[in-house]
């Protein structure tokens, strides 16, 4: 019955971390929502500049750099609030920017209070659900990671969802965000009242020390910086398709696919199919460790990129190519946050994915910079032609990164 019980008690806690992460997936609704932002939110300049990429593309890449920052700053939290109390400081840093960022009308400004407050949210809150988790499934860890993430994939599809619909109905930008805000406290607080993690009992003896490299070991080694290069082109291709799946729907006004309520389902679909690749690839990096699985991501993220630019002409292959492309983004997240502790054990696991989630968030800024230059001169296709290179390089990489994890490092030498 006790075992029941528990095992109950930790299928909750993983539950809140779904719903928490609900929340933090709206980090990637911006490219629908910025489809309905004012004018003075396009441009740093406040003023319209047909045919060329807005600046407010860089919203969701400055918020992934603040993700960085609070990744860090939960690595210490955790330490003195605990899990419960360190996600709750993140969800409602994430209500906040999304109350008060309704209210800016210049872009400067945005960025600093919806990037940099949402960025932070999401930074505090990220990894807290996994390790409460952990605690309840510890040889499960793949898994764990994977139904969390789901969360965090799943979430863009239903705000994605409720802003179309609002902003359908005629409510206006600002309203538009203080609505959604609110929704976001429903769903973090019954989150948050539902993740624990497993008490440990009074007479269970000496705590058990886990073994794991310090963060200064994992910086300086060469598993490290291959690993960090291995995020950062495997995020690449899904990141640039995520910021510009619905300018690109829209490029030809003639097109099937230039439907604003297609296109923002397609947003929906294509980040419930990044939830899925999450749960899949969780489980799958498991199975037949990162290389076959990243692998195998990168050769997907080869064909889709090729068949992006034939894509406008058929509803069915527009889904299909931007769901297969975030399936595989969401994949890669879920691999990377499993193959840290996995190449550097479990110890200090948190703060090591602090400085590897750099990859996410420099991959994101770099790539929409990238695109924005590749679009100005070499079109569409061409750019998607480019982020195909990205995804095949990444496959050499993989091997190196394969050779180098069978060296051992000093802490899986120590007795």
């Amino acid at each position: 019955k006790k075992n029941g019980e528990g095992d109950l008690r930790g299928k909750l806690s993983v539950l809140g971390g779904v719903l928490i992460h609900l929340v933090l997936g709206t980090e990637y609704c911006w490219s629908n929502y910025m489809t309905y932002a004012p004018e003075s939110l396009m441009f740093l300049d406040g003023l319209s500049h047909v045919g060329k990429t807005p600046d407010a593309v860089q919203v969701m890449g400055l918020a992934l750099t603040f993700q960085g920052i609070g990744l860090r700053i939960a690595a210490e939290l955790n330490k003195k609030i605990g899990e419960r109390n360190t996600s709750l400081v993140g969800c409602s840093l994430i209500v906040l920017g999304t109350y008060l960022g309704s209210y800016v009308t210049n872009l400067k400004q945005f960025f600093l209070v919806y990037s940099g407050l949402t960025g932070l949210g999401v930074g505090i809150g990220f990894s807290m659900p996994m390790i409460a988790g952990w605690s309840w499934f510890p040889k499960n860890k793949g898994t764990v990671n994977g139904v969390t993430l789901f969360g965090f994939g799943t979430g863009s599809l239903i705000f994605n969802t409720m802003s179309t619909n609002l902003a359908q109905s005629g409510v206006a930008w600002g309203p538009m965000l203080r609505k959604l805000s609110i929704a976001y406290a429903f769903v973090a607080a019954a989150g948050v009242a539902l993740i624990k993690k497993k008490p440990v009992p009074a007479n269970s003896g000496p705590p058990v020390v886990l073994p794991g490299a310090t963060a200064k070991e994992a910086l300086s080694s060469k598993r490290f910086g291959l690993l960090w290069l291995v995020g950062f082109l495997a995020f690449m291709p899904g990141l640039v398709l995520t910021g510009l799946y619905k300018r690109f729907g829209m490029s030809n006004s003639l097109s099937v696919v230039a439907d604003d309520k297609f296109l923002s389902l397609v947003g929906g679909l294509g980040g419930l199919a990044s939830g899925l690749g999450r749960v899949f690839w969780g489980n799958t990096v498991d199975r037949i460790g990162f290389q076959k699985a990243y692998s195998l991501t990168s050769i997907i993220q080869i064909v889709t990129m090729l068949a992006m630019p034939f894509a406008l002409g058929s509803k069915a292959a527009f889904l299909a190519t931007v769901c297969g492309t975030l399936f595989c983004l969401g994949g890669s997240v879920a691999m990377f946050v499993t193959t840290n502790p996995q190449l550097f054990g479990v110890k200090n696991a948190a703060e090591i994915y602090s400085f590897l989630h750099w990859a996410l968030a420099l991959s994101s800024v770099f790539g929409a910079k990238l695109a924005t230059s590749l679009l100005e001169s070499i079109g569409w296709a061409g750019m998607y032609k480019v982020m195909a290179v990205v995804s095949l390089a990444n496959i050499g990489l993989l091997a190196v990164l394969k050779k180098e994890s069978t060296n051992p490092m000093a802490w899986q030498t120590k007795t």
